[in-house]
């Protein structure tokens, strides 16, 4: 049976079984991959993973189970057991139904099918460039760990309101992760990546920029503490607004009463340079696609408009609740147990989030700063407070920026402060971006921040 014929399958068995309402999910996702620890390959994965969660509702009584075996009799007993499962479940008083029919957007640059005819040679020759690129730019850099991954993915989502969905999808990831060592210092771990949905490795340059960042990194000086401009790069921004910003725009935190921004809709919460968005249909975008994981549209929901607050993200559930529609941001998979999208019930989850790029050249960042320092990634700051913004992060790698010019990096070096002040204090934004997970942005100059040295 094809994968639609099994969801369909589940849904008749779950409803001779008498539930009212019915959804079944298919998942099915190949990864093959080769990692780098130390200089060397070290393995090379082939790994198929996929199955099919149902979950059913009758009286406000959620039930769910959910399989890795493909087959029509263990779908059937996946749907008896997701039954029995409701009936012994407590009623939500909350529940309001499943998603109805639905439009679906195209989506370009999602699949590629030159990916899907990768192999783990190609992935080890990738890794083998990474390597010898790396040694090449300097002799004291070790590429400490990396590797090349590619994903092919399908998933369909069906149920008895009359979603019946499916997407598909591809990506292609190279990483590298570089240390260097001179005579007096030992440089933090420096990371490069380049990610695609396309078929667009380009291992030389992942490992050369690695690499300079590694060996830029020995060059170590003089730190200063106090309050200084800092210019981040996007994986710093990403750290730090992860566990701050996109907690506090989930519309459960907001209904729990745990965002910072709740009953601020058309507030001002940002500078008017700052316009942000979850873009689920951005072309390419790593987190973009047709469909969210319980059969909703994806859309571009606007979050930030110069400054202004906008919008929060929903999934159907807490969309429902709050006397919204949903946003197409149900995400599944994870938790405690680390388990696969088909095995959990959806959650709310982000796409693309997309800072709006601005017109600063890298030169203008610098002089922008004048004097403060360049934070390249951060540590520490999933301990950040995403109910008050709060944050302390270690910097590294980072550099001392003086007269608008990069001239060392430092080490020992924190910064504080709260990530929703921080948003009333980018100065400057750089006018290219990047995707680093889920953050496209580009660099950000932020007027001041709390720096704390050894």
């Amino acid at each position: 049976m094809s994968y639609m014929e099994l969801c369909e399958k589940a849904l008749e068995s779950a409803e001779k079984l008498g539930a009212k309402e019915i959804e079944a999910v298919v998942v099915v996702r190949r990864a093959i991959g080769v990692e780098i620890e130390r200089a060397e390959i070290k393995t090379c994965n082939d790994v198929m993973d996929g199955g099919l969660g149902v979950r059913t509702i009758t009286n406000k009584k959620i039930g769910f189970a959910f399989t890795n075996i493909l087959k029509q009799k263990e779908v059937e007993k996946t749907a008896k057991r997701a039954v029995k499962a409701s009936k012994a479940s407590p009623k939500d008083k909350n529940w309001k139904q499943l998603p109805e029919r639905q439009k679906y957007p195209t989506v370009k640059g999602l699949y590629d099918k030159r990916i899907t005819k990768f192999s783990s040679d190609e992935a080890v020759v990738l890794c083998q460039k990474m390597i010898s690129t790396a040694h090449a730019v300097d002799k004291r850099v070790l590429p400490a760990f990396g590797g090349a991954e590619v994903t092919i993915f399908e998933s369909i989502c069906l149920n008895n309101h009359g979603v019946k969905a499916e997407d598909k999808g591809t990506s292609l990831v190279c990483a590298l992760g570089t240390m260097a060592r001179s005579k007096t210092q030992v440089s933090p771990m420096c990371f490069e990546l380049k990610a695609s949905r396309r078929y667009e490795p380009n291992p030389e340059w992942v490992a050369k920029e690695a690499a300079r960042f590694a060996v830029d990194a020995i060059n170590v000086g003089k730190a200063e503490a106090g309050k200084f401009p800092i210019l981040l790069d996007p994986f710093a921004l990403q750290s730090i607004l992860t566990y701050t910003l996109v907690q506090s725009v989930r519309g459960d935190n907001v209904a729990r009463g745990r965002s910072a921004f709740k009953n601020k809709i058309g507030k001002k919460v940002a500078g008017e340079n700052i316009t942000i968005y979850d873009n689920g249909i951005l072309p390419g975008g790593l987190r973009s696609g047709r469909m969210d994981m319980e059969g909703v549209s994806r859309q571009k929901t606007p979050i930030i408009e110069e400054g202004i607050l906008r919008g929060f993200l929903y999934d159907n559930y807490w969309a429902k609740l709050e006397g919204k529609e949903s946003t197409g941001n149900a995400g599944r998979g994870g938790g405690g147990l680390s388990l696969p999208s088909y095995g959990t019930i959806p959650a709310i989850s982000p796409t693309n989030i997309q800072f709006i790029a601005g017109t600063f050249t890298e030169k203008e960042l610098l002089e922008e700063v004048k004097n403060g320092y360049y934070v390249r990634s951060v540590q520490g700051a999933h301990q950040s407070n995403p109910d008050t913004g709060e944050f302390s992060v270690a910097l590294a790698p980072a550099w001392r920026i003086q007269k608008g010019k990069i001239t060392h990096a430092v080490k020992g070096v924190m910064i504080a402060g709260n990530a929703y002040d921080m948003l009333k204090k980018i100065s400057a934004l750089g006018k290219e971006t990047r995707q680093v997970e889920t953050f496209i942005a580009p660099k950000a100059v932020i007027s001041e921040l709390n720096v704390i040295t050894k």
